[in-house]
């Protein structure tokens, strides 16, 4: 199983196309932090160093479609054929994915919070703002939900296969179908609260709006969604012909 995880790792990061992910991911982050914090106006009231902290967050999708890539690369260039044939089970190939994907998750959240951390208190303290808080839950709870992304979206690759077709309906949902679903009477309260948002912003720590569940049970929850994906996707895994 090591040599399987060491494998995938070594998949993902022989690619451009995870560069490109990994450094957008970064310089999209970079981008609104430097120059917010170097020249925005904050109030009394405003807290610079934790209010910040949200940015880091847009990591997180980078991360869903790294491991959407990790499962769905393989049946668009027919080198699932290949991987089977050097590891017939399935499942330990999908958990290998699994693995890999959120072990670069974990790194990608951590790099970026920290990167934002630091950013805020060097330019901020520069210009005497309040960086007073702790970040340290916001820096824990935005890295496990990056690596949870990565989870979901090898579970989301390996239930649609397709890979255009997993990465554009995994972002309309997130980023359109969730929010006009919330229109509707009755379902904005469950969405608001357990929908894949909610329950990301929640375990990165995000106080608003304030019927967030807490960290560690937003955290439970997004575990639980990320689940039930892999399990669905490693039982597909498993009946379908693999033909490419």
């Amino acid at each position: 199983m090591t040599r399987q995880f060491g494998a995938e790792i070594f998949k993902l990061r022989s690619t451009r196309t995870f560069y490109g992910l990994v450094g957008g991911s970064l310089a999209l982050v970079l981008a609104i932090v430097i120059p917010v914090t170097a020249f925005v106006n904050f109030s009394p009231s405003d807290r610079p160093l934790t209010d910040m902290m949200g940015i880091a967050g847009f990591v997180q999708v980078f991360a869903l479609m790294i491991g959407i890539l990790s499962v769905t690369s393989e049946f668009r260039h027919g080198t699932i054929t290949p991987s089977l044939l050097v590891v017939p089970d399935r499942v330990r190939l999908v958990l290998a994915k699994l693995g890999a994907s959120v072990l670069i998750g974990l790194a990608l959240g951590l790099i970026a919070t920290v990167l934002v951390a630091l950013i805020v208190k060097g330019i901020g303290g520069a210009r005497d703002l309040d960086t007073s808080g702790d970040v340290l839950p916001l820096i824990i709870g935005s890295t496990i939900a990056t690596g949870l992304f990565a989870a979901l979206g090898v579970g989301v690759g390996a239930v649609m296969r397709n890979q255009v077709g997993a990465i554009i309906g995994s972002l309309i949902y997130l980023f359109v179908l969730e929010n006009l679903l919330q229109i509707i009477p009755g379902v904005d309260d469950v969405l608001g609260k357990y929908g894949f948002g909610a329950v990301s912003g929640g375990l990165s720590g995000a106080d608003e709006p304030s019927d967030l569940l807490g960290q560690l049970p937003a955290g439970l929850v997004f575990a639980g969604y990320c689940a039930i994906f892999i399990v669905i996707g490693i039982e597909l895994m498993r009946r379908r012909d693999i033909t490419a």
